[in-house]
């Protein structure tokens, strides 16, 4: 028979995986409110260190061929945002053009839209009845209420230093990133207290950055070629100005099931601002649907069946970024997701996350 000690101990044995359980917990949702709070800090380190990983090997070529580490990451990084820069400067004109002709998209999808609003035409007329029968007083003060507040231009003017800072910091983490981050790995090398960890370390470190980079580099490929497909749809079409949706397309395309989604809504409104009948106008997103299809059948021989993610964690990392960090956290979500999953097949410990993440 056990003594009143023991019994005790093998009590307090089993509430330990419990507690540990419960202190985990509650150290995630502390992480979680911490990363929500500092996400003008978080999100430019997370978007600095994806922008390294993807040029990090062209830094690598550079240097390879002697040219010196800081010279080769100016360079890169200056290729980098001349390409990105005059991307978006050549779409910023027609995106303006077709922001003018948004309100005759929206009035022929109403337009055809006619006869399914018919059932609901006695409830809007019920509505308007008793909107005229509203205090006029309350009216005029919610009307002097609004009137005070700030307009959409001073909101723009106020938050546009904050985005060209962050900005900013993103540009000078890249950089810092692309010319000290082997000495941080040597750094962390030296932290390890053995000889065979040093190994893994190196070999772990190494071969996540080039998987991750590869993968970047690959899912941001087949999103321009998805991009450029569109654009000749598109042109075929007679839809004007098809690189500008292209290129919003292969944008959007980062962002799983949000991203098609809204792509399809834009082409929606593109295609009735075109064409004045259902037939043609639809045929726009149509258009965007098909290439989609065949990319989401494509894309896994391409990337291989490895990297492949759950759908329900996907759309959970989704959720959880957005709600984090907005638009950005979409962007992010992906990414994250797969770095965390690379990292977690090199970790023993972290098989069953790894399993979990899978497809």
């Amino acid at each position: 028979m056990s003594t009143p000690a023991e019994a005790v101990d093998v009590s307090v044995v089993a509430e330990h995986p419990t507690r540990n359980r419960l202190l985990a917990g509650i150290l995630a949702l502390l992480v979680l409110y911490a990363c929500a709070i500092a996400a003008v800090l978080v999100v430019p380190l997370l978007f600095a260190t994806l922008l390294s990983l993807m040029l990090s090997p062209a830094v690598r070529l550079l240097c390879s061929w002697r040219v010196p580490r800081a010279l080769a990451a100016a360079l890169v990084m200056l290729i980098a945002m001349v390409g990105v820069g005059s991307l978006l400067g050549s779409l910023l004109g027609p995106a303006r053009a077709w922001a003018d002709q948004v309100p005759i998209s929206i009035e022929r999808i109403e337009h055809a839209l006619r006869d399914l609003r018919s059932p609901l035409r006695e409830a809007t007329e019920a509505g308007e009845k008793f909107a005229k029968l509203a205090d006029i007083d309350g009216e005029s003060q919610l009307q002097r209420v609004v009137q005070a507040g700030p307009s959409r231009m001073t909101q723009m003017l106020q938050s546009t230093p904050g985005a060209i800072g962050s900005v900013v910091a993103t540009l000078v983490l890249v950089f810092i990133f692309l010319l000290r981050g082997d000495g941080l790995l040597r750094k962390l090398v030296e932290l390890a207290p053995a000889l065979h960890l040093k190994k893994d370390i190196v070999i772990a470190t190494r071969s996540a950055q080039h998987e991750l980079s590869t993968y970047i580099i690959t899912i941001a490929l087949i999103n321009g070629v998805l991009g450029l497909l569109l654009a000749l749809a598109l042109w075929f079409l007679g839809v004007p100005d098809p690189l500008l949706w292209g290129g919003v397309a292969g944008l959007l395309n980062f962002v799983p099931y949000v991203g098609p989604m809204l792509v399809i809504g834009l082409l929606t409104v593109v295609g009735f601002g075109q064409f004045p009948t259902v037939i043609p106008a639809l045929a726009v997103p149509a258009a965007f649907a098909v290439l989609k299809t065949l990319e989401e059948l494509i894309t896994p021989q391409i990337v291989g069946k490895r990297l492949d993610l759950d759908p329900i964690v996907v759309f959970l990392a989704l959720m959880l970024c957005g709600w984090l960090w907005g638009p950005t956290g979409l962007l992010l979500a992906m990414p994250l997701l797969t770095c965390l999953r690379i990292i977690a097949e090199r970790i023993p410990n972290w098989s069953a996350l790894a399993k979990l993440l899978g497809s």
